[in-house]
């Protein structure tokens, strides 16, 4: 059975059907298991499956949120998809349900049957090249996503990020190739660009001091210190219950001033404030929130408090979706 692309309806549709079958057939056969057709079943390692197939080009957490909520019933559910990113991922991981991203990964769990792996011939064809999640791609990337409506260009993006125009125009070619961002119209492709974003954002190695945000803005110095966490998301314009409630979280922008954080750390004393330094050079800050004698640290841009939260793929990604920052 295979869902509509157009229609959330249940719909019986041959020609996709059987499409999307020979799809997942020769995925399993590539990962050398003996898989086969029987009407409208498979056959893999002896195995019966009769999966529910649903197509999709880049479905988004939303999306598979939904699909899932929609189609509960319905075991073993696979989804192929051009593209699914890793919180995406963890929606399907969550509710049982397995995958066929055409990028290079089959995922099929049900009774009797367990695979969760690679597809050889897709994964080799790419060349380590190609990745774009380097520091400058997240960069890149960055700046796409608080201008989503503009052209991502070298000669656009370059000054802004203070990168050179050839380090800029490599990392879109990669982008180019993953289908992130446009090869003709060079626009990011959205959402799906902030949730492959969010998947690739460091959020660990933080570092926990005992002073409070006040105190490390004071000692540091309010252009070193710029605030990322909850209670920066709401300044953006997320709705987070009792954030102020939680220690803060700031990203850290000098070397030397965050070994003069960790003078601060007393290992006996609750955390007041958690630190790191930023996984990027180039931070966008929200203006609309400057330092003062009272509050004596920067704001991050609305956009990078969302990839901080949305690493979190249980909490944060319900806070970001909710939040309507990503179009």
């Amino acid at each position: 059975m295979v869902a509509d692309q157009e229609d959330e309806r249940v719909t019986v549709l041959p020609d996709i059907e059987d499409d999307l079958r020979d799809e997942l057939i020769a995925a399993l056969q590539a990962v050398g298991l003996t898989c086969r057709s029987d009407d409208a079943a498979l056959v893999v390692d002896g195995t019966r499956l009769d999966p529910f197939l649903i197509g999709r080009a880049h479905p988004t957490p939303a999306d598979l949120t939904q699909l899932v909520q929609d189609h509960r019933r319905r075991a073993p559910a696979v989804v192929v998809a051009d593209r699914i990113s890793e919180p995406g991922r963890s929606v399907l991981r969550d509710a049982g349900w397995g995958w066929l991203d055409r990028r290079g990964h089959v995922r099929i769990w049900s009774n009797g049957l367990r695979i969760d792996t690679s597809v050889p011939g897709v994964a080799a064809r790419r060349s380590p090249a190609s990745n774009p999640w380097t520091p400058v791609g997240l960069e890149v990337a960055l700046a796409a996503l608080v201008d989503p409506g503009s052209p991502v260009t070298a000669r656009r993006v370059a000054p802004v990020i203070g990168r050179s125009v050839g380090a800029v125009h490599e990392l879109l070619d990669r982008f180019g190739h993953v289908g992130l961002v446009g090869r003709s119209s060079h626009l990011p492709l959205m959402p799906e660009l902030f949730w492959e974003t969010a998947a690739h954002w460091p959020d660990d190695t933080w570092t926990p001091l005992a002073a409070p945000i006040a105190t490390v803005g004071a000692e540091l110095g309010a252009g070193v210190v710029v605030r990322v966490d909850e209670r920066a998301a709401t300044l953006g314009g997320a709705r987070i219950p009792a954030a102020g409630d939680l220690p803060a979280r700031c990203y850290v922008t000098s070397a030397a001033a965050m070994r003069r954080a960790r003078q601060l750390v007393d290992r006996d004393s609750p955390t007041r404030t958690w630190v790191r330094v930023p996984p990027v050079r180039w931070l966008p800050l929200n203006d609309g929130h400057p330092p003062d004698d009272d509050h004596p640290w920067q704001v991050a841009h609305p956009v990078v408090c969302a990839l901080r939260l949305a690493s979190d793929p249980a909490r944060g990604r319900e806070i970001v979706e909710s939040w309507g920052i990503v179009g």
